[in-house]
């Protein structure tokens, strides 16, 4: 039995396909960080965000560590699957990337999400 399975593009079209749909605001995310160019590699994947949903919501988490959050895609994907009362704190050193995060935040009125901005390595102490 293989211990990798291939994303394949029409295994990551089926996984997107068949899992919630994204909000206008994850959409707008990914429209911005597109507009970055390179760097918009730092952004996870639509499938991925996806499946970090489904995870959240079977194991019943209720907190959430994220490190290092670019622009706020993954931290809000993650945060829409917590419950009420659940909560994620969103580590970065970046300044401008947390703004803007925290801009995407505010505008999908998401209040379970702390942003600490400055190195995980200080933060986690």
């Amino acid at each position: 039995m293989p211990k990798n399975i291939d994303l394949t593009d029409n295994l990551e079209k089926y996984v997107i396909d068949h899992s919630e749909s994204l909000t206008d605001i994850q959409k707008e995310i990914i429209d911005h960080n597109t507009r970055l160019g390179d760097q918009k590699r730092l952004q996870i994947s639509i499938s991925q965000a996806q499946f970090l949903q489904t995870i959240i919501r079977i194991s019943n988490s209720k907190k959430i560590l994220e490190i290092g959050s670019f622009t706020g895609f993954s931290a809000l994907s993650m945060a829409l699957a917590l419950p009420s009362d659940g909560t994620l704190i969103s580590l970065d050193k970046n300044h401008e990337f947390s703004n803007k995060a925290k801009f995407f935040y505010d505008k999908a009125n998401e209040n379970r999400i702390k942003q600490i901005i400055k190195p995980a390595t200080e933060s986690l102490k």
